[in-house]
């Protein structure tokens, strides 16, 4: 029996005859309530109350109110996303899961309707195996954000050690650890800040495309942030992801701007799609990238933590959307940039599945 109450977000506030519900600009609704019967309805509304239960008590008190009237005003509640059932329980979280969660599930639970439940949200995130290449600037607060979402089951993936220049972005560690191994001391920190994280760590340099995909084969979704080495990384992941179906979500960096993308092999273009769409619309593209070979380009570090933290921030609520389907990834099939003087975000380039792409072929010539 569904139990609809106002979610924990929504607060609802009685104004002479009015009722203004939400305060968020946008979402905030006023109805007007000359005499005291959609108060009275709203009053029901507390989670014990089942739909039936509201009904019948309305009408005890308001004859002149049908069934429909009250089922209508509460689906029009529900469309504006205020209500939830309170009826609806967790199926693998216990009391300390809730708690510890609590205000994630405050999140999520505003993109959910009576019909859904925000504990499945929290507990498919519980239950998804996430593969992070790279734990040094950016994949270090991405750790951090992934285990603050409750990703239970992560597999890391670094070789670097611990160097004084990394502090002014990489908060996981300490001054008291230089020199140490990435992986271990984030092993470390990740378990006293969130224990019930499974950290499986591996410590390796990428090498190729078989070092990617052993690293990621048993994982549901796929975060790179490695960058070394520069011209040849994102081509080595995205062989794998596509080989072996992974969706990706991958980025970095530049200077006074963050860029990052999203894959779904099968779905939209892969990294070597979207090359091909570049050097189609400007050939310069493919001497550029020639030369950097030549050369063989390394990218310096340029950035800041506050920086790092807008672009990893961006990155995991895309792999949020990802794994939970409760928004869109923008960056699905496009390369979206922050500009971190502006803080304006905009696409600078997409692409689709490209026929004669010999990565994407891998897949259907299975």
């Amino acid at each position: 029996m569904v139990k609809p109450k106002f979610k924990e977000t929504i607060p609802v506030f009685f104004v002479n005859n009015e009722i203004h519900i939400g305060e968020e600009d946008g979402i905030a609704g006023i109805i007007e309530d000359p005499n005291g019967s959609i108060k009275y309805l709203i009053s029901l509304i507390d989670g014990e109350n089942t739909i039936e239960d509201i009904i019948e008590k309305v009408i005890l008190k308001y004859p002149y109110i049908t069934s429909e009237d009250i089922n209508s005003a509460l689906g029009s509640l529900d469309a504006e996303n205020y209500l939830e059932d309170n009826a609806k329980r967790p199926k693998i979280m216990g009391e300390y899961e809730i708690e510890r969660y609590k205000a994630n599930l405050n999140y999520f639970s505003l993109f959910t309707s009576l019909n859904d439940s925000k504990f499945d949200i929290q507990e498919k995130i519980m239950n998804t195996n996430v593969a992070l290449l790279g734990v040094g600037g950016l994949g270090s607060q991405i750790l951090y954000h992934l285990a603050g979402l409750g990703f239970h089951n992560i597999n890391i993936l670094d070789f670097d050690t611990l160097e004084l220049s990394n502090f002014n972005r990489q908060l996981l560690y300490s001054e008291e650890n230089i020199n140490e191994l990435k992986t271990e001391l984030a092993k470390k920190r990740i378990s006293k800040f969130n224990p019930n994280v499974n950290l499986n760590m591996t410590n390796k340099r990428i090498e190729c495309a078989d070092d990617v995909m052993n690293h990621i084969k048993d994982s549901d979704f796929v975060i790179c942030v490695a960058d070394k080495p520069t011209m040849h990384i994102q081509d080595w992941v995205n062989e794998a992801v596509v080989k072996l179906r992974k969706p990706l979500v991958s980025g970095g960096v530049l200077n006074t701007r963050g860029r990052f993308y999203s894959i779904i092999p099968g779905k939209t273009g892969c990294v070597e799609c979207h090359k091909k769409t570049l050097m189609d619309s400007d050939q310069s593209v493919n001497e550029e990238l020639n030369n950097m070979n030549q050369v063989n380009f390394q990218r310096n570090n340029a950035a800041i933590s506050s920086n790092v933290a807008m672009l990893a921030g961006a990155m995991v609520n895309e792999l949020l959307g990802l794994v939970t389907g409760i928004s869109e990834p923008r960056s699905l099939g496009r390369m979206i940039e922050i500009d971190y003087l502006t803080y304006q975000t905009y696409a600078i380039s997409e692409w689709e599945k490209q026929d004669s792409c010999p990565v994407c072929q891998s897949i259907y010539s299975k």
